[in-house]
């Protein structure tokens, strides 16, 4: 007995194949959140958008990776050849049907790579003076707002706030919370240092607890370490509890090994300020008794030795002496008051000898004299001016008229040859002034037959019509 035939599978389109496959893989809870390890192989960095694309090899086998431009960014600093641990979930890429590991993260795999990073990092920054002695920046003495940059939930930032309000409560704490481990911690700590950075503070304080090198290299970040090299105010980093310094600890202006000793390094001891403060207002004291007393003994002895002991006797000399004083300035001034008053007579005397009314009266006298002597002298000249200009007036009036007669001759001659010449004139001796195309017409042929022409007389203007012309000037004109 023959078997039944088996009934031929449905034909399915490759769109719905691809979509069946990405269903598959991406309902997977083994593949949505996933951690592979592997050796990066063909790093590249698409230029416009920033996505990246890499291969993860583990001997023969490959897995191709894809990460947005926003994931890769919070990357460390990763190339070809490094062993990392990528974490993302498994997908398909249907346009090339292959699948892939969407990355959102990347650590490095090995303490050994991680610490050759860090040297690496390190030379490139010490060479650019971010680690110079001569830019660290002292501690203030007496700081009272100090910003805090940590997580709540750190063991270090909770040693450090609880030190420093027992030994120090007048400073405040400002929080500038931040994660500080895993691959977005790097960014996030150097935006929080540059807020802290920004706000109202005498220091900052970058801390965290414990933990592995692995854990504590995000404060080895390139970001984190610029951000406390460019910090305004000074920063003390004090990162977990261990010998091992971050690159953060480099750069920043003081570096203590444990929070706590950032705590003691900024916040001196309450009852050690008010042992101090009470030392100096002691000796403060003691000098000021010490002054006084010295100020008193000098008192005394300048009021027992000095005539202010007896200050009656001190001042009667005084008075006596104003008052010999004061008899001597009354006879310097009787006897200066004499000598002016004998001056002022003398003076007087001499201006009534010099009376300016005396001396005018002389001179208008000899003025009056002088007068009467230039008088005829004065008519006589007048009369030889006179007769002088009439003499003149009687030669210059025939000259100026037989002159005025040759001008009035020589106008009538030149009006009279201008009337000659004057194109009126001749009108009006019975000629014409014949014109031909806005020309005045000189010669017979330069006028065709039958041409009109114009005939200006000296009352209106005719027009007329060439019928014949000749030779010699004599034209009839129809």
């Amino acid at each position: 007995m023959s078997a039944a035939p088996q009934a031929a599978p449905r034909v399915v389109t490759v769109k719905r194949v691809v979509d069946y496959l990405k269903r598959k893989l991406e309902s997977d809870t083994n593949l949505r959140a996933i951690r592979v390890a592997g050796e990066i192989s063909n790093y590249s960095v698409q230029p416009k958008s920033g996505h990246v694309n890499f291969i993860l090899k583990d001997g023969e086998a490959v897995l191709a990776c894809f990460a947005w431009a926003s994931d890769a960014a919070l990357f460390p600093k990763v190339g070809n050849g490094m062993s990392v641990i990528a974490s993302g979930s498994i997908t398909t890429y249907p346009q090339k049907s292959v699948y892939q590991l969407l990355v959102r993260s990347v650590e490095f795999d090995g303490v050994g790579q991680v610490h050759a990073l860090f040297e690496e990092l390190k030379k490139k920054l010490d060479a650019e003076g971010l680690f110079a002695l001569e830019r660290k920046r002292p501690l203030p003495p007496y700081p009272f707002r100090v910003a805090l940059v940590s997580s709540r939930t750190s063991d270090g930032a909770t040693d450090f706030v609880t030190l420093l309000r027992k030994r120090a409560p007048h400073v405040a704490v400002v929080w500038f919370e931040t994660s500080v481990q895993g691959p977005n911690a790097p960014p996030e700590i150097a935006a929080a240092i540059g807020r802290a950075s920004r706000a109202d503070v005498d220091a900052i304080v970058v801390t965290r607890g414990g933990g592995s090198f692995e854990d504590l290299f995000a404060f080895s970040d390139e970001r984190v370490v610029r951000a406390v090299a460019t910090a305004r105010h000074p920063v003390i980093s004090a990162i977990g509890h261990t010998v091992d310094q971050q690159l953060c600890d480099f750069a920043a202006d003081r570096h203590v090994e444990t929070p706590s000793a950032a705590a003691e390094a900024l916040g001196s001891d309450l009852r050690d300020i008010r042992r101090r403060l009470d030392e100096r207002v002691e000796r403060a004291k003691r000098r000021t008794e010490s002054l006084l007393g010295g100020l008193r003994a000098d008192l005394e002895r300048t009021l027992t030795r000095s005539r202010l002991a007896q200050p009656r006797l001190y001042f009667l000399e005084r008075l006596q002496r104003v008052v010999d004083v004061e008899a001597k300035l009354d006879a310097l001034t009787e006897s200066g008051l004499r000598r002016r008053e004998a001056a002022l007579r003398e003076f007087v005397r001499r201006l009534d000898a010099r009376d300016p009314s005396r001396r005018l009266a002389e001179r208008a006298r000899s003025l009056q004299a002088a007068s009467l002597r230039l008088r005829p002298a004065l008519d006589r000249q007048l009369d030889r001016a006179v007769r002088a200009h009439a003499d003149r007036s009687g030669r210059l009036e025939p000259a100026v008229r037989a002159r005025l007669e040759r001008a009035r001759q020589r106008v009538v001659l030149a009006v009279a040859h201008l009337d000659g010449k004057n194109p009126e004139a001749i009108l009006q001796r019975g000629y014409a002034i014949v014109t031909y195309a806005d020309g005045i017409v000189r010669d017979a042929s330069a006028v065709p037959d039958g041409a009109v022409v114009e005939a200006r007389l000296a009352r209106g203007t005719l027009s007329a019509r060439v019928e014949r012309r000749e030779s010699d000037g004599n034209q009839r004109i129809g």
